[in-house]
C-alpha cells in the first residue's frame, strides 16, 4: 500500500491508509538485509510516527478481501475496531458495523435524492409559462 498522490500532492498519507492494519510481508531496509518491520506486526500510531525515520514509503498489509479464513474474516485481516480504537477480536460483529457505516450515508443519499425539486426546492413546471 502506498500514499494516495494526485498531481504531486499527497492526498492520503501512508499512515492514514494503514493505521490499525497488520503487515503481511516484512519490510526490509535499503540494503535489503535488515528487517525494519516484521511480518505480522500490528500498525499503531507509534509505528506510523517512525515511518519517515525508517524510510518506509510502501508496505503490504493484510486485507479482508484476501483472508483465507473459511468462515468470516480473521482479526488480523479485519484490522482495527474503529468504534473502540483497538485491534478487533474474534466474535465481534464486524458485519453489523460495516452495514451501519454504509447504511447511514446511504439513507442520507436517498433522502437527498428524493427531496430535490418539487415544493421543497421552490421550483415548479410553471416557471416557463409566458404571457401572450
Amino acid at each position: 500500500m502506498r500514499p494516495i498522490i494526485d498531481g504531486g500532492e499527497v492526498i492520503v498519507p501512508l499512515g492514514d491508509r494503514v493505521l490499525g492494519r497488520t503487515v503481511s510481508k516484512k519490510v526490509l531496509g535499503p540494503d535489503n538485509k535488515k528487517i525494519l518491520i516484521k511480518k505480522g506486526t500490528y500498525i499503531d500510531e507509534d509505528l506510523i510516527d517512525k515511518f519517515d525515520d525508517l524510510g518506509v514509503y510502501e508496505l503490504k498489509v493484510r486485507s479482508a478481501i484476501h483472508c483465507e479464513t473459511i468462515y468470516g474474516v480473521c482479526s488480523k485481516c479485519y484490522g482495527r475496531d474503529l468504534g473502540r480504537g483497538h485491534e478487533s477480536h474474534i466474535g465481534e460483529a464486524a458485519g453489523i458495523v460495516a452495514a451501519q457505516s454504509i447504511g447511514e450515508p446511504g439513507t442520507q443519499l436517498t433522502m437527498r435524492t428524493f427531496h430535490i425539486g418539487g415544493a421543497a426546492s421552490g421550483t415548479s413546471a410553471e416557471d416557463n409559462v409566458e404571457a401572450g
